[in-house]
């Protein structure tokens, strides 16, 4: 079974992309502004598409992102991540364990997963990374119900050993206290996507990472 991706070559900000949030503009169209302004890591998450449409659609990301040597993660189809030749699948909480795909396709593929409490994280065994939501309350979903706040990333990110993504409403000035928490990345869908200017967008993102300090650690006595 794989180990854990090392913190430091994962991407700080993990673009979670649909047609939905960026309407009317096209979904492929903006994802290049956000990969022009340095976004390394994305997830294509579309739920109500054909299979055929959605293998047609993550095809022609793959191969735009594949220009910027970043990597493309497919919403819970690992199958079609692997035909296409992206770098992974992204895993719904609610979905298979990430071992058993692991076991499936290998070490090389790439396995993001959903999460939203400690148990869950606990059960992520064979992923590279987990999410952890909602951090605030996500302006894409005003209906998933109130964030728990910055600080309880802590328990999160110190009881597992893998990398955690901060998910969930969060704007560039909230992106300090999620990695003084321990986030080992963010998380964002509307505060890029949703953007009027998505380049400026993303970039004020990956420079609110790389100002933000990192974790507080404990003083010796």
């Amino acid at each position: 079974m794989n180990e854990p991706e090392d913190v430091q070559s994962l991407p700080p900000v993990y673009l979670i992309a649909d047609r939905a949030t960026c309407a009317p503009r096209n979904l492929e169209d903006v994802l290049a502004e956000a990969l022009d302004a340095g976004v390394r890591l994305v997830q294509l998450r579309e739920k109500h598409l054909e299979m055929r449409e959605l293998r047609q659609l993550a095809a022609r990301l793959q191969r735009r992102v594949s220009h910027y040597e970043a990597r493309l993660l497919v919403n819970t189809h690992a199958g079609l991540a692997r035909d296409i030749g992206a770098a992974g699948v992204h895993l719904p909480s609610s979905g298979p364990a990430p071992w058993r795909i692991r076991r499936q396709y290998g070490d090389r593929m790439l396995i993001g997963r959903s999460t939203h409490n400690r148990k869950e994280c606990g059960e992520a065994d064979g992923a590279n990374f987990v999410t952890f939501s909602p951090i605030y309350s996500p302006n894409s979903k005003p209906g998933y119900g109130p964030g728990v706040g910055p600080r309880a990333l802590r328990p999160v990110t110190e009881g597992s050993s893998l990398p955690v993504y901060a998910l969930g409403g969060i704007t560039p000035r909230r992106v300090a206290a999620c990695k003084r928490n321990g986030a080992a990345g963010i998380a964002v869908m509307s505060g890029v996507l949703a953007a009027g200017h998505v380049g400026s967008a993303a970039r004020a993102y990956l420079e609110a990472w790389a100002s933000a300090p990192g974790p507080r650690l404990p003083q010796l006595s």
